[in-house]
């Protein structure tokens, strides 16, 4: 018998790693590790990574550092959890709200709810709880139940272009539209300047990153033309 309380996805995309640009390490450290309980997966000059669960994220020190660069990304949640997850966040750090004042966004475009956050650095990241997807598990939400990221935000002049190419190489769905991959992962193209949800303050920019992505493909690796990105291919992760 399945145990039921281990969640189970039905999508095929999945970000096992992302490596980030940052400002703060040392604050970003206390508030991921000690704030959020999550693991440290290695703390070495001038680059911190945290486990999320399934995902390892790679904060890099900036090189200039008065650039503050920021990223958008989002963590899947089990589908039952919201809620929990939502109090278990407030309890340690600011939700961000939206124009109106809510502090909960529900898409109904995804049947998904979302709660968000920023961190010492300055990047707004998202517990996102997808009613598509069959993981719903038992027990009390922690931190165990950021289970991955699903989003990482991609921001060029030519969002249409650079979706067209990612899903081409990788053979992914959405190429062309804003949303590029599936409920378990989607790379969020949007264009230079455009707000950022839930706030609607930050304008978003270019700033340098790299994936690591877990999908079945014989190009292993893509280098967006003019934008400082590059997205592998992660043939472990896929297994």
């Amino acid at each position: 018998m399945e145990d039921e309380s281990k969640p189970i996805d039905t999508g095929k995309v999945r970000f096992t790693m992302l490596r980030l640009q940052a400002t703060r390490l040392e604050e970003m450290r206390s508030f991921y590790h000690l704030t959020l309980g999550l693991p440290v997966e290695s703390d070495v000059h001038n680059s911190l990574s945290i486990r999320f669960c399934q995902t390892v994220i790679e904060f890099q020190g900036a090189s200039d550092e008065s650039s503050k660069p920021f990223y958008h990304f989002a963590f899947n949640i089990p589908e039952n959890k919201f809620a929990e997850a939502k109090r278990w966040l407030a309890k340690r750090c600011t939700l961000l709200k939206d124009p109106t004042g809510a502090d909960e966004l529900f898409f109904s475009k995804w049947n998904a709810h979302a709660v968000y956050f920023a961190d010492p650095a300055g990047n707004i990241g998202e517990l996102i709880a997808r009613h598509t997807l069959a993981n719903a598990a038992a027990g009390a939400f922690d931190q165990e139940d950021i289970l991955y990221a699903s989003e990482i935000g991609l921001v060029a002049h030519d969002p249409k272009a650079l979706g067209t190419e990612i899903g081409a190489h990788f053979g992914l769905p959405g190429g062309g539209s804003m949303f590029v991959g599936d409920p378990s992962g989607y790379f969020v193209l949007p264009p230079v300047s455009r707000l950022w949800i839930p706030e609607e303050k930050q304008k978003a920019a270019i700033y340098p990153a790299e994936v690591k992505l877990a999908v079945e493909t014989e190009i292993m690796e893509y280098r967006a033309r003019d934008l400082p990105y590059v997205i592998f291919a992660d043939s472990k992760g896929s297994e």
